[in-house]
């Protein structure tokens, strides 16, 4: 039977079970500053969702104790053992229900959107090798932070993440990059926060200055891959900032990491199997 695990805005991310030969990874790293012994110490609820290495980790971090701040931060750990697949959709769909539609086992949001775009996608996007929409370039002719790496799935459900060189960022480049990823789907997406396992610098700028709610993918270097998302614009969770959130997905061990967006639409789905009803796992 097909085991999916979906993400969306208009992707989602399958997954089907498998064997898989890897050792047990350590859960976190730490580093020696306050706000990463915080994170790591702290008491995360914990909930397995499949035997086959799905696990959801949850944390309220309260009396402004996490960045001088109250967060909630849900981190869903999937092995990669699991197949995934980007799904696009031109309607405006609930994360939830896309999850019930494609018989999934979790769902999270991710990349830009506008209403007069193809596909409603401003970055490039392709599925199933069929390209849907292209990178919307700004007036200067380059692409921006947000178009700063690609999520790409091979045609075996193998899972990656890419960030584009800083030559072709400085070049208008006609989604050449894109085109030339070997994947069977590709969605592009940024800032990206870590790549071979060291911090990208952040640009900064409003959008990555000021706290929003946010989603983020992640790698880990043996394979395990991170949805994680932070809630935002409430008394119990301020959300973070682009620096923040790359702090917290190098303590939670990513090699390599990419934001997928976030604001007012981050939400994380998740259900035990198919004939489970949905859940939303964090407060949108």
């Amino acid at each position: 039977m097909k085991r999916n695990i979906g993400w969306l805005l208009f992707l989602w991310i399958f997954l089907l079970a498998a064997t898989d030969s890897q050792g047990q990874e350590q859960e976190l790293s730490v580093t020696p500053d306050a706000d990463s012994v915080l994170f790591v110490n702290a008491r995360w609820e914990k909930r397995l969702l499949h035997l086959g290495g799905i696990m959801l980790r949850q944390c309220a971090f309260t009396d402004s104790s996490l960045f001088n701040s109250n967060q909630f931060v849900s981190v869903l750990e999937v092995r990669s053992s699991f197949r995934f697949d980007i799904v696009a959709d031109t309607a405006l769909v609930l994360t939830s229900d896309f999850v019930e539609y494609a018989d999934a086992l979790a769902g999270i949001n991710g990349s830009f959107f506008a209403w007069d775009a193809p596909w409603k996608s401003v970055n490039y996007l392709r599925i199933d090798q069929n390209e849907l929409a292209t990178n919307r370039i700004p007036k200067e002719g380059l692409r921006t932070f947000r178009q700063s790496g690609s999520i790409a799935v091979s045609d075996k459900g193998k899972l990656s993440i890419y960030a584009v060189p800083d030559h072709v960022m400085l070049t208008d480049d006609q989604d050449r990059w894109e085109k030339g990823l070997a994947a069977e789907d590709v969605i592009s997406s940024g800032p990206v926060l870590r790549s071979a396992g060291k911090d990208v610098p952040v640009i900064e700028n409003q959008f990555n200055k000021a706290r929003h709610p946010r989603t983020a993918l992640g790698i880990r270097r043996g394979g395990r891959i991170l949805l994680v998302v932070v809630d935002g614009r409430a008394d119990e969770a301020a959300g973070m900032t682009m620096e923040e959130l790359q702090r917290i997905m190098r303590w939670l061990r990513s090699h390599d990491a990419i934001n997928l967006d976030g604001g007012g639409s981050s939400t994380l789905c998740v259900r035990r199997n198919s004939r489970k009803p949905v859940e939303v796992a964090n407060h949108p």
